[in-house]
């Protein structure tokens, strides 16, 4: 007995004390199952607080299959698959197959919709069970898809702003600890919450995307183009206000569309830019002092030798002065600019305007362009880069390189995120406008006043805007086709441009890929950046700086002896004599008072487009049809004035 008792008391020593940890954990491996499931990602604003990107609850099944085994019946198991595959879309064979595992817990579907998830739950199948799970919801639906970006099943970021920021957007997932018992039949969970993520406060306006996505769509649909790509920045600070892109998707359902839909063209796609170039060409001989507005250059009848290339104007010119030579584009003039600059000091020039390298912008896949050092350039690349060609930008460097004409000289780093918050730990960072100075005040004064005249009386007539004054720029540009031969059928319609001239509060690129018919810049980009940029500059309160376009101000007398003469509103007002005064009705127009429309029950689009044309800012809440609003329908605000306007899909909330 005694040595009996001294091996049960050495093997238990052994079992409790010496292999303790290893018993006990293969223990919990037997008696536990550990799930993950999905973080909380934080919310995505626009930069008046809209909602662009959210969680929302879903339901995900999963099954214990020794519950379904211990039916005892292989044909129940069968009809269970049965019964699920018709609910919820799987086949039977890959369900069967998931309830052949041994253990207490497997997904069976993850994020069922909501038709899906209330036909499971009516079926009452045994060993079926739910868990709520974070999903990511998009409730504009395409709106600033290409920015924001997309998710997969496990809320990981894919692209867009989801990817740049997944590390401080996703936030930690969530735990489900199921206990089992001998048998492996599961008996208790106990759930850890998941931690939510941090929020991102965007540049994006959602209105002005709204307006940008729609002509967007438009222009999709008239130029049948392969691509289409419009950028809307505010050149004083390098935030962009807008960025769409065709062909787009709904990132609610990525899944359906094809990989050229989730691209980022105006990030990613790398072209030929084409006349709009020529801005750097003749910026750079103006701050080299080899040029000025008023000289005159001989553009020699529309052709020019460049080391034994030939080189043909789209017109014959004679003498024109530089501000007539990107007035009218012409070819010859640019590259005799270019000649005068040299290959070094013109390379110089292209890098310091950004091209060739990344912006840095904080959106993710962006392409770098292709600038190639003087060193690497042939006797007649200074011709060819001199009217954009030999050269590859994106739409982002172009639009910022007009900014810099459009601010004064200072070339800003794009950005789309201007803070990252945290709802426990607060801010956790905030962009800084960031820019350097690359072209003097005076440099970029004169090319304001020459990109004025091109849309005044050059080739971007079309893009001409209704009270406002801009100025830009016209490209079109061949494309290199398969034989390595520049192409007589595809082309890049391009126009980059900012307004108002005379202060500038928005740049705008409109790049439209292989448009089929009317291929020219001033035919068919010009007049998309005049649709662009029209409301927006009203939906900012930007006041008109076109004289003719003042509001007129009529005295009107009950019994005119005369026409009165209509009276601007840049003319000093005229004293009413105080007997006639009584007598006497002043009309004016209103400076600003609109009244708030009733959005009850309207769709977002329909909200949308009516605060659009009332000129107010519309926040809006949710998704659905419209349920509240504030100010109330009736009331009488200032143009620009905010509207904020929740939706709900539930009647009744």
């Amino acid at each position: 007995m005694g040595l009996w008792a001294a091996v049960i008391g050495t093997r238990l020593y052994f079992l409790h004390v010496v292999y303790s940890a290893d018993y006990k954990q293969r223990a919990e491996r037997q008696q536990q199952r550990t799930v993950e499931v999905s973080p909380r990602r934080g919310v995505i604003y626009d930069r008046n607080g809209s909602e662009l990107a959210v969680s929302i609850k879903a339901d995900s099944i999963f099954a214990v299959p020794d519950e379904i085994e211990d039916l005892k019946s292989p044909g129940r198991a069968a009809a269970t698959a049965r019964t699920l595959s018709a609910l919820i879309g799987v086949s039977q064979d890959d369900l069967l197959e998931k309830f052949d595992k041994q253990g207490s817990f497997v997904w069976i579907k993850r994020k069922l919709n909501a038709a899906e998830a209330a036909a499971v739950k009516r079926a009452k199948l045994p060993g079926i069970y739910f868990q709520k799970e974070d999903q990511r919801f998009y409730p504009k639906r395409e709106l600033a898809a290409s920015v924001l970006g997309y998710v997969d099943i496990d809320e990981k970021g894919l692209g867009g702003l989801e990817y740049r920021y997944n590390g401080s957007v996703r936030g930690e997932s969530g735990r489900v600890l199921v206990m089992t018992d001998a048998r492996g039949r599961s008996f208790n969970s106990i759930e850890q919450p998941v931690a939510p993520g941090a929020n991102l406060i965007t540049t994006i306006d959602e209105n002005i995307q709204y307006i940008v996505e729609k002509e967007v769509a438009a222009v999709a649909a008239q130029t049948h183009a392969k691509g289409v790509s419009i950028i809307a920045m505010d050149p004083r600070t390098g935030e962009i206000l807008a960025m769409a892109n065709y062909p787009t998707f709904n990132p609610n359902d990525y899944a359906r569309y094809g990989p050229q839909a989730w691209i980022n063209r105006a990030v990613s796609h790398t072209y030929e830019p084409g006349s709009t170039f020529k801005i750097v060409t003749a910026s750079s001989a103006i701050e080299e002092g080899l040029a000025s507005p008023e000289d005159v250059i001989d553009c020699q009848n529309g052709s020019i030798v460049v080391f034994g290339r030939l080189i043909h104007d789209h017109e014959s010119f004679g003498l024109l002065t530089v501000k007539q030579i990107i007035e009218k584009s012409s070819d010859v003039g640019a590259i005799k600019l270019g000649l005068r600059l040299g290959d070094e000091r013109f390379a110089s020039y292209i890098s310091r305007m950004g091209f060739g390298k990344l912006t840095n912008i904080d959106l993710p896949g962006e392409e770098r362009g292709l600038a190639k050092p003087a060193s690497r350039w042939t006797k007649s690349s200074i011709g060819s880069i001199a009217m954009g060609q030999e050269i590859g930008v994106t739409p982002l460097q172009i639009v910022r390189m007009v900014s810099t004409i459009a601010n004064g000289g200072i070339l800003y780093q794009p950005y789309v995120v201007k803070k990252v918050e945290h709802p426990r730990n607060g801010i956790l960072s905030e962009t800084v406008p960031h820019g350097e100075r690359v072209i003097s005040t005076d440099t970029a004064a004169k090319l304001q006043d020459m990109l004025e005249v091109v849309v005044t009386d050059g080739t971007a007539k079309s893009g001409k805007l209704e009270g406002y004054t801009a100025a830009g720029k016209t490209g079109t540009a061949q494309k290199i086709d398969e034989t390595g031969h520049y192409s007589k059928t595809k082309f890049v319609a391009s126009f980059t441009g900012f307004a108002p001239a005379s202060n500038p509060k928005i740049s705008i690129i409109v790049m439209i890929d292989e448009p089929v018919g009317e291929h020219m810049g001033g035919q068919v980009a010009a007049p998309v950046f005049k649709r662009v940029a029209e409301p927006i500059l009203r939906y900012l309160s930007v006041p008109p700086d076109v004289p003719s376009y003042a509001p007129s101000y009529t005295v009107k007398q009950k019994n005119p002896p005369a026409p009165e003469k209509p009276l601007r509103a840049q003319e000093p007002r005229l004293a009413l004599r105080p007997a006639s005064f009584t007598s006497q009705v002043i009309e004016m127009p209103e400076l600003g008072g609109l009244t708030i429309p009733d959005f009850q029950g309207k769709s977002l689009r329909q909200v949308t487009e009516e605060s659009l044309k009332a000129g107010l800012r519309l926040q809006s809440i949710g998704s659905g049809a419209a349920v509240e609003q504030m100010p109330q329908a009736g009331v009488s605000v200032r143009a620009g004035s905010r509207v904020q306007v929740r939706f709900s899909s539930r009647v009744g909330k």
